[in-house]
């Protein structure tokens, strides 16, 4: 039994808590079954954090032209880029110490990579990055960061973990 395990920030809902908008889970048991032998998960949502709730109403990224925002989509008067923003720089502070970060893929909170934009003409035109995983990634640039369908790829995680041992060395 490992008594200082490295630790990794996870989604919440790929822990299998029903936390996502519609009151859905997206959990990945190699996570919890697997991972969590060798690894301390902390359990992250920001979209729970910033007082959001379950079930919501669904958000998305919006080029204003000014940049990127979070907005409802039925709602676009409903704007948590900021509280998102905000909490992703709160995340480092409380957890300065985590040495990876498995995100829910396509979120505009925790999409890493290729999540829809909307542009001002009301089409999705290019792909972007989640509003709170670019907080966190403007302020810890070498965290080594996956979304789940590249840590269900056998090769990537391997190399996902790898970093991570790594990066636990010299943090």
């Amino acid at each position: 039994m490992q008594i200082n395990k490295i630790k990794i920030a996870v989604s919440s809902c790929l822990l299998g808590e029903s936390v996502r908008y519609d009151g859905t889970d997206k959990h990945i048991k190699y996570i919890t079954q697997v991972l969590s032998l060798n690894y301390n998960l902390i359990s992250l949502c920001p979209e729970m954090a910033v007082g959001m709730g379950v079930p919501r109403a669904p958000i998305h990224l919006v080029d204003d032209e000014g940049g990127i925002q979070v907005v409802g989509i039925d709602n676009p008067e409903c704007n948590m880029t900021k509280p998102l923003t905000q909490y992703g720089n709160e995340v480092v502070e409380i957890y300065p110490d985590i040495c990876g970060y498995i995100f829910k893929k396509n979120s505009p909170s925790c999409g890493i990579k290729n999540v829809k934009v909307l542009n001002t003409q009301g089409q999705y035109e290019r792909k972007g990055q989640g509003v709170y995983v670019a907080a966190i990634l403007n302020r810890l640039p070498s965290l080594p960061v996956i979304d789940e369908d590249d840590f269900l790829d056998a090769k990537v995680r391997k190399k996902f973990l790898y970093r991570v041992s790594e990066y636990s060395k010299v943090n």
